[in-house]
């Protein structure tokens, strides 16, 4: 039997390998169940043919098509013939004369890596794409363990990963998206930050620069990094060239927002292609969006929502601004209020707002604080298992309402 140690009323998973087996069972067992949800849903997906003028999809799809071409919709389908076909030399355009949809929109990591993955294993873009994604997302959810164990707690590892791998998007993560591996990249990146290996963290950020358009968000989290470092110096040294490195690092974080539009340019030939790619999905890249989630707000919940809303972010900044956040860290202290504020900022209130979200994970670090207070201490593992449960259901529907394709009319997604 695995041992355990008891901290008070507070009993958590110890072990020379609790680091590993507690985080991939988590992460396995909630997989498993998506697995089996999704393979029943899928008998309610719809033919998509092609084309069709609701949705593009460059590849049409039979009446249930399996677990593994249900997790290739969407965004997926791009990131399928990128694998396939790669990115296009010139810029597709409409029958109009304007530029028009196409794979310039996607990063390349994800289906780069997949595609060698193919030419290795043989197998087709769904199988590979789908599989390697829960891969990566497993080792992200191992690195996560570890990274909050060692700057926050062992309980906390534990919350942090049940509330990720049982949040409401978290099918994604076994989806042909990029989601995994921007989780498992920013995993990096902090615990890079936090060891001080400035070096690699230019790598890892380079990395994070071609697998999502987040990485300016960790030039805040940087520069919170420093000025701690700075202020603990008497206590730890932070020399002049560590100094230097991480002001460096901070600023090179934000120029690479660039390094991807700067390489469709180039390959194009247009300077402005990615924009202008951008601009065919109605997106207007970096763009101030908060009156677009003040919209929202009103039309889904009228006046409450506008007040609510605005009452849920005061009390998140006064939280982040007490004591009872700072005990993080800087490096998960600056990413906890760096990037809520960019899903605010500068993303849209559509439903990709949801998985956006997952990366996030630093809320799970709230649950864990309040199921630690003393009055429900004693419950704790019990009330983390029903927002587990929870989760899981409203996983469900995610998949049922936001991952499938049941309807070609009308409203796609949930209403």
């Amino acid at each position: 039997m695995t041992p355990r140690r008891r901290l008070g009323s507070r009993w958590v998973p110890t072990g020379p390998r609790a680091w590993l087996w507690v985080p991939l069972s988590i992460y396995l067992l909630t997989r498993i169940v998506t697995v089996i949800v999704v393979s029943i849903q899928q008998r309610d997906q719809i033919a998509l043919p092609f084309p069709n003028a609701i949705i593009r999809i460059p590849f049409p799809q039979a009446e249930a098509p399996g677990y593994f071409d249900a997790m290739t919709n969407w965004d997926g389908q791009w990131y399928q013939l990128i694998a396939t076909s790669g990115y296009p030399h010139e810029l597709p355009r409409a029958w109009d004369g304007s530029v028009d949809m196409s794979p310039w929109a996607f990063y390349p990591v994800f289906p780069l890596s997949t595609r060698a993955l193919m030419a290795v294993t043989g197998q087709s873009f769904d199988v590979v794409g789908t599989t390697w994604a829960a891969i990566v997302g497993a080792v992200a959810m191992v690195l996560l363990f570890r990274f909050v164990d060692s700057a926050v707690g062992r309980w906390e590892a534990c919350v942090t990963v049940v509330a990720t791998s049982t949040y409401v998007a978290a099918p994604i993560l076994q989806a042909s998206y990029t989601e995994s591996f921007a989780l498992l990249i920013l995993v990096i990146c902090l615990s890079l930050l936090r060891d001080r290996r400035y070096g690699w963290l230019v790598v890892a950020l380079v990395a994070m620069a071609l697998t999502r358009n987040i990485v300016f968000v960790m030039a805040p989290v940087i520069a919170t990094h420093g000025i701690v470092a700075y202020r603990d110096r008497v206590l730890r040294p932070f020399p002049r060239r560590q100094q230097l490195a991480v002001a460096g690092t901070a600023v090179l974080a934000f120029l690479l927002t660039w390094l991807w539009p700067v390489i469709v340019g180039l390959s194009t030939g247009i300077p402005d292609a990615y924009n202008q790619t951008m601009a065919a999905w109605r997106i207007e890249a970096l763009e101030l969006k908060l009156g677009i989630w003040w919209d929202f707000l009103y039309l889904n919940y009228g006046i409450a929502g506008q007040v609510l809303g605005p009452l849920v972010v005061i009390a998140f900044t006064w939280f982040m601004l007490s004591r009872h956040s700072w005990r993080w860290g800087p490096e998960i202290w600056g990413w906890a209020g760096a990037y809520p504020a960019y899903i605010l900022l500068v993303t849209t209130s559509g439903p990709s707002r949801m998985r956006y979200a997952l990366l996030a994970w630093p809320f799970a670090l709230i649950i864990a604080q309040v199921l630690d207070l003393p009055w429900w201490r004693r419950w704790r593992w019990w009330l983390l298992g029903l927002i587990a449960v929870a989760g899981m259901v409203q996983q469900a529907w995610y998949t049922q309402n936001v991952i499938l394709i049941t309807h070609l009319d009308g409203v796609v997604y949930y209403p």
